[in-house]
Parts: structure tokens; sequence; C-alpha cells
């Protein structure tokens, strides 16, 4: 009885299946820009309800002369980001939902001179580096696009959140001395290595509120 009644509830699966509409797989580029940098996403319409994408997007940005009350920074920060997607648009219109996952290639590294206050008395220059350590970030988005059934130039905009972990922070300082021999006395390095540890425990904290980061992107869709 058991099996008669998977038989038939398989027929009744195909039959529906069979009876549904028919609707043409798509093929689609969409270059896009947004806070994650530039890049761009190819993605795979199965039917008017669902599409797969997978896309690149990445960012390399100069700091310079950026004052704060220690003193003055200068880097770069690089944003390189795979990322492969699922798309469910629910009502098979514009509104999009997707969840997916991105591939965390980002790091940071910024060097401090002009050393004032605390930090100037204990060392003369400063290194901050760091990354964050969760690779594989989730993430989900909404928005809104032209239909994935639909051919043609087209429009396309998503924002949501990923989650990317804490972030590993490095920093090295190059310490002050009172003496012309550029080495360190012992109460010197001591009070040099207790400044960057306790800097490093500081950049971290500021950064947990960094943990979740925003998506923002826009574009246009090439559909075939």
């Amino acid at each position: 009885m058991w099996r008669s009644r998977n038989i038939l509830s398989g027929l009744a699966l195909a039959a529906a299946l069979s009876s549904a509409p028919a609707v043409a797989d798509t093929f689609a580029l969409v270059p896009q820009a947004g806070l994650a940098g530039y890049g761009a996403t190819v993605q795979w319409g199965f039917n008017q309800y669902l599409a797969v994408s997978a896309g690149y997007t990445f960012m390399d940005q100069s700091v310079r002369n950026v004052e704060t009350d220690d003193g003055t920074y200068d880097g770069d920060i690089r944003l390189s980001n795979p990322q492969v997607m699922l798309n469910w648009a629910p009502f098979g219109g514009h509104f999009r939902v997707s969840a997916g996952v991105i591939y965390q290639d980002t790091d940071f590294a910024l060097r401090a001179s002009n050393l004032s206050g605390n930090a100037g008395n204990v060392v003369t220059s400063m290194t901050v580096s760091g990354d964050f350590v969760k690779s594989i970030a989730p993430a989900l988005t909404v928005g809104w696009e032209t239909p994935i059934d639909k051919p043609g130039l087209g429009y396309h905009f998503s924002a949501g959140a990923m989650y990317s972990g804490a972030a590993d922070v490095q920093v090295s300082a190059r310490c002050r001395t009172a003496n012309s021999s550029g080495v360190p006395t012992l109460p010197e390095q001591a009070a040099c290595d207790t400044f960057t540890a306790s800097e490093r425990k500081k950049i971290e904290d500021d950064l947990e509120r960094y943990e979740i980061l925003p998506i923002l992107q826009a574009g246009l869709i090439f559909r075939m």
C-alpha cells in the first residue's frame, strides 16, 4: 500500500510539472558597483522565480593624511570578494530575495606618524594591519531587478548584510629612545610593548561593530 501511494504521488507530481507553463532558461551579465567596490556577476535563470548568480567585486582604496588625536595615518584598504548567491523572486516579478556566501579576502595596512600625546611619548611610528579571519561570510539581500525571464537590457539593485566575523589585528611600533644609540632600554621597551598591546585591543574592540557589514550594490543587466 505504501509503495502504491508513492507511485501515485510521483505520477501526480510529474503531471503537475508537465502542465506548468514552460519558461526558457536565461543567462545574464550584471556589471555593478557599490560599497564593496566594482565588479560583475553572471546569472543563470531557471524559471521566472529562481536563478543562481556567481560574481566578484573588488576595491583598492588608498588612505592619506587622516588625522586623529594620536597622529596622522596613511595606508591602503583592499577588498576582494568572490560570491555565490541563490536568487528567489517569490512573485515572479521585480522583487527578489537572495541568500548565499561571500569569500572574504579583505585586508588593510595603515601607518601612523607624527604621533602626539601618550603615543608620541612611547613610539615614533606605528603600523596597523589586519584582515577578517572568517573567510566564508554568509550573506542575505533583498532587491529589485528586471524579471528573470525577461531578456534584454535591465536594471539591478540590492541591499542587505553579510556576517564578516571578528578582525585579526597586528600592531607593530618603533620605540622611542632617550639615548643616541637607537636601542631602547628595558623600561622603554616595556612601555612600548604595553602601548602596542593596548592599541591592538582597542582597535579590535572598535572593529567589533563591523562584524556585520552592509551590502549595497546597483548595476545593469544584459539578459539573454
